[in-house]
C-alpha cells in the first residue's frame, strides 16, 4: 500500500512540472512576444527550456520505474499469499 502511495506521489509531481513548465513558457512568451526580432535571444532561453525538458523526462521515467515496481510487488505478494 505504501509503495502505491509513493506511485501516486511520483506522477502527481510529473504532473506538476508539465503544468508549471507550461506557464513558464507561456509567461515568457507574454513578455518576449512584444519584442521578437528587435533584440537577440538569450542563451538562457535555451537553457531554461532544455533543463526544463529533461527535470520533464527524468521525473517521467522514475514515475514508470516506481509504478513497475510497486506492480511487481504487489503481484508477488498476491502470489505468495494465495
Amino acid at each position: 500500500m505504501k509503495l502505491a502511495i509513493v506511485a501516486v506521489a511520483a506522477w502527481v509531481l510529473t504532473g506538476l512540472i508539465a503544468i508549471l513548465g507550461v506557464n513558464a513558457g507561456a509567461t515568457i512568451w507574454f513578455y518576449r512576444e512584444p519584442v521578437v526580432d528587435t533584440v537577440p535571444d538569450p542563451g538562457s532561453y535555451f537553457v531554461a527550456a532544455a533543463a526544463g525538458f529533461l527535470a520533464l523526462l527524468l521525473s517521467l521515467v522514475v514515475s514508470i520505474g516506481v509504478t513497475v515496481h510497486a506492480t511487481r510487488c504487489n503481484a508477488g505478494r498476491r502470489a505468495r499469499s494465495a
